[in-house]
């Protein structure tokens, strides 16, 4: 297998070279999690014995640290299946078609619920109205983006 050939885990480029991204990631996320320990063992989040629970927390914050890391470090073309361009994808396709939609259907939502709390003079509170905005915003890119998806 040359330096260059996708793996499993994939890769870390440095310049001219390559290092498997494990390699980094998980003592990067060893260290992360011992901090993460300490500071709440120091901020007494850790419970009534810090040092068992500071290594609590460290133990179990170390497998997404780790994760994280390598999210953040990998490149994706040393990766065995990873797909060329994701961009590309018939999903990233029909997600920006639904989303396109859905920014219409917010707006046109958010201008006909102002339009009706002027004429009304109703008075909504903020919270309520980003809410249902939201809500809104959400149903019409799931909706739409399940239609795409069965059109094919």
């Amino acid at each position: 297998m040359t330096d260059d050939a996708p793996t499993r885990w994939g890769r870390v480029r440095f310049g001219n070279g390559t290092v498997p991204a494990m390699w980094l990631a998980a003592p990067a996320g060893a260290v992360l999690a011992a901090g993460l320990g300490v500071g709440a063992a120091l901020a007494g989040a850790a419970g009534p014995r810090p040092l068992i629970g500071g290594a609590a927390v460290a133990l179990v914050s170390f497998a997404g640290l780790t994760g994280l890391v390598w999210a953040f470090l990998v490149d994706r073309r040393t990766l065995r299946g990873a797909t060329e361009r994701p961009e590309e994808s018939v999903e990233s396709v029909w997600f920006d078609a639904a989303a396109r939609g859905a920014f219409t259907d917010t707006v046109t939502f958010a201008g006909l619920a102002l339009a009706a709390l002027a004429v009304t003079g109703a008075d909504v509170p903020g919270i309520g109205a980003l809410t249902a905005t939201v809500l809104v915003a959400l149903v019409s890119v799931s909706v739409r983006y399940l239609l795409a998806r069965r059109r094919g």
